[in-house]
């Protein structure tokens, strides 16, 4: 092929649980056009939600396709790109060896997403194509997002996302997890349907109000095809009677019928039944009457930030934003004090803005502070006898928008702490951390505990606070005519950590105002 022809093209290749992909695009008018597809069938979701591993045989295959596509890519000119995994090889029991052989085998270092890097991702492409076409209906909107193993659910009110869930079943694993029970039973739908009903817990949704649903994943396009003929390449508007109907004609059928009736593969109809119940239940505690089916892939949103960098800053600005969203709605379902966390927030950033020549850390981390300042209250909801460790533990088995598991970690570990408590880094409850993670918790804790105590009292008397750096201290003004010895002393308790992780005193500079 002729490179002159295919300018600035980019590709994903995907490492899916049932198929590997290979995506290449490039701008045509300032929008992503595909160039190229590529997939082929390999079903390693079977092996690993089964036996928990990816057979030999199947990583041979996977180098052997790898290495065609990325001859692939060199006919296009291609030297922008991105090797990604989902559910199936990050939850193979043999990980870390399959990504080393792709790496020596095929010199490709292969990025395994997160389950809410993956629907994020794909929600954000969602949306900025939704705006842009004006077919954003007004109202709550639920976004109900359905891979091979996991699903996800997520609320946007109009303006952020203000509630997001990821669950560990997908349309794939779902058959394969209760597999065995087919054969023992003539009503397996039922089965089914009890399954999902305890394990999505989807009825938090209902207080939502939600009017619209946009569903994405895998199989929507056979459910649109199926409930909506003819719409199903542009993006379909099924109705929730259509899809309830088409689950009534399948829900009595096994997968070998249901691929016959609709003419299809039976895999095809296994996943399809698995996704419309899934799809279900969650469309059943809303308000909305259709479903929009964007065919919207996650590499549709890889590309689009590859080859336009502007979409990947807005993507990065919305997870911030959204990511707050979600941790205030958290913070008030367990009763924390806004007021109190707003101004700890504020404290904290500002601290952490001057200090940041001698912290050297970035927005990532920034955002970790600021997660950290919203839910650190949320322990008192279960106890005040250790409501710090009670906190921890909520947050980090918690989902917040966009951010990863180690994040959310980190977010944890730094609400944990306060003027009471400092963290034993060489203790054995950090030894699994890696060195560079137990630096970021010491200088955010530090941090923290500091932006944590100028509000002692919870009466919000410290509001403007600067920070002045000079050689072995780092003075805070603030400005307050309030009385401050309960603030003061609580800042003279966090100041010994504080120095042993910057080298720097912290003194309290009070200016009174006149009235």
């Amino acid at each position: 092929m002729d490179k002159r022809k295919h300018p600035g093209a980019a590709a994903v290749m995907n490492i899916g649980s049932s198929e590997l992909s290979l995506h290449v695009a490039q701008l045509s008018k300032g929008v992503p056009q595909e160039l190229d597809r590529i997939c082929c069938a390999l079903p390693i979701g079977h092996e690993v939600f089964t036996e928990g591993k990816i057979s030999f045989e199947s990583l041979r295959e996977m180098s052997r396709q790898l290495a065609g596509f990325s001859e692939r890519m060199k006919e296009y000119g291609v030297t922008k790109y991105r090797a990604v995994a989902t559910t199936a090889l990050r939850e193979a029991e043999n990980r870390a060896f399959v990504l080393d052989q792709l790496k020596v085998l095929n010199g490709l270092d292969v990025e395994v997403l997160e389950p809410d890097q993956e629907k994020t991702l794909v929600y954000s492409e969602i949306l900025a194509t939704l705006r842009s076409a004006g077919a954003l209906e007004p109202g709550c909107s639920l976004f109900v997002y359905i891979g091979s193993g996991t699903a996800g659910l997520a609320v946007f009110d109009g303006d952020s996302m203000v509630f997001s869930r990821n669950i560990p079943i997908g349309a794939l694993k779902l058959h394969d997890m209760l597999g065995s029970i087919q054969e023992q039973t003539d009503d397996f739908s039922t089965v089914t349907e009890e399954y999902l009903q305890a394990t999505l817990g989807c009825g938090e949704i209902a207080a939502f109000g939600v009017r619209n649903v946009i569903l994405a994943g895998g199989d929507v396009r056979l459910i649109a095809k199926l409930c909506a003929p003819g719409k199903e390449t542009a993006g379909a508007s099924i109705p929730v009677e259509k899809a309830e109907s088409l689950y009534r004609s399948v829900r009595p059928l096994r997968a070998d019928k249901i691929a016959r009736r609709y003419d299809i593969s039976e895999s095809a109809a296994e996943t399809m039944y698995a996704a419309l119940a899934i799809f279900l239940q969650a469309v059943r505690q809303t308000q909305a009457k259709c479903v929009l089916a964007p065919q919207i892939s996650l590499w549709d949103a890889l590309l689009s930030q590859m080859l336009l960098p502007k979409r990947k800053s807005t993507y990065e600005k919305e997870r911030r934003v959204n990511a707050l969203c979600c941790a205030r709605h958290i913070a008030e379902q367990y009763g924390c004090d806004p007021e109190h966390a707003e101004n700890v927030e504020n404290i904290a950033c500002t601290m952490f803005d001057q200090l940041r020549p001698l912290h050297g850390m970035g927005p990532d981390r920034r955002l970790v502070l600021e997660l950290a300042a919203a839910l650190h209250d949320c322990g008192r909801y279960g106890t005040m006898r250790d409501h710090l460790r009670a906190a921890f533990d909520i947050i980090r088995n918690t989902d917040l928008y966009g951010m990863t598991d180690r994040e959310t970690l980190l977010t944890a570990y730094v609400a944990r702490y306060n003027e009471d408590a400092v963290p034993d880094l060489r203790g054995a409850e950090y030894a699994a951390i890696p060195e560079k993670d137990r630096t970021v918790i010491a200088k955010l804790v530090a941090i923290f505990r500091l932006a944590n105590a100028l509000d002692k009292s919870r009466l919000q008397k410290v509001k403007l606070v600067r920070v002045k750096i000079t050689e072995d201290r780092m003075q805070v003004s603030v400005q307050s005519n309030e009385n401050l010895f309960l603030e003061k002393w609580a800042f003279e308790q966090c100041s010994a950590f504080f120095k042993e992780v910057f080298g720097l005193s912290p003194v309290l500079k009070i200016k009174q105002t006149l009235v």
